[in-house]
Formats: structure tokens, C-alpha cells, sequence
């Protein structure tokens, strides 16, 4: 009678196979990463795209940029325009008009500093220090500049 081989996997195969394994999601994690960090950034960009239009919308037909204007209480031109996220409070943001600036402040977005300027170059120029976006103040959120009268 002949010995049968032994079936199965000896040791070191399977550590083989685990350190590739291992190896491999190594080299996937950072790309993974840096998909959701995009696609987080163009989310955002778009959703504050709707907002400056609706504004801009509204100052167009009534000649004027809002006064005031809070999630809670908005023109209804607007807030008819508008997506819930906005309306809701799922975004932390405030709108200020005075004589020399009319802006939405947008906080709380936990982005990086790739993610803002990635933001800015769908909207705006792509540098976070020009042009109609502007990152405020320590990083903590984002301008939107609707009027800016240098004057």
C-alpha cells in the first residue's frame, strides 16, 4: 500500500498568502481614502452651488440680497429652491449682509485642506485665498462671497 500525500497547506503557504493579502489592502486603503475625501469635496461644492445660485436667484428678480436669513427663517423664493440639508440644520452655515459684504459662511465641515482647495476649484478658482470661495478664519469652514465691495 502506498502513503497518501498530506492534504492541505503547509504553514508557510498560508503565511504567504496572508502577507500578500495584507500587503495589497496596504496599497488600497490610501487610494480608498482619497476617493471618499473627493467625492465628499465635490458633495459639498455642489450643495453650496445650489446655494449661491438660489441667492443670487433671488437678488436677480428682487434686486437686492436677502437682509437676514437663518435655516429657520428664509425667503420663500429661496427656501422653495433649495434642498432640505440646507433647511434642516444637516448644515452649519450662516449669511451675512452689510454694506461692504454679502457671504454665507459654511462650518463645521471637517475638511482638509486638500478637500477645500479640490471645493474651490469646482467652484471658484482653485486657491482658497481669491476669488468667491475663501477658507475662513483657523480653517474652521468655508466663505462663499456673493458681493465683496473693496470700496
Amino acid at each position: 500500500m502506498q502513503a497518501k500525500p498530506p492534504s492541505g497547506f503547509s504553514i508557510i503557504e498560508l503565511m504567504v498568502v496572508v502577507t500578500t493579502i495584507g500587503i495589497l489592502a496596504l496599497l488600497g486603503i490610501p487610494g480608498i481614502r482619497m476617493a471618499a475625501d473627493r467625492t465628499e469635496a465635490i458633495a459639498t461644492a455642489n450643495d453650496i452651488r445650489v446655494f449661491s445660485e438660489a441667492v443670487e436667484f433671488f437678488s436677480t428678480a428682487e434686486g437686492t440680497y436677502p437682509s437676514s436669513m437663518t435655516y429657520t427663517r428664509m425667503p420663500d423664493e429661496i427656501a422653495s429652491y433649495l434642498p432640505p440639508l440646507w433647511k434642516n440644520g444637516s448644515y452649519s452655515w450662516f449669511y451675512v449682509n452689510t454694506t461692504n459684504f454679502v457671504y454665507v459662511y459654511v462650518y463645521n465641515l471637517n475638511f482638509t485642506a486638500e478637500q477645500a482647495v479640490r471645493l474651490d476649484s469646482i467652484i471658484d478658482d482653485g486657491n482658497i485665498a481669491t476669488g468667491e470661495v475663501r477658507m475662513a478664519f483657523n480653517g474652521s469652514g468655508l466663505i462663499y462671497l456673493f458681493n465683496y465691495d473693496q470700496g
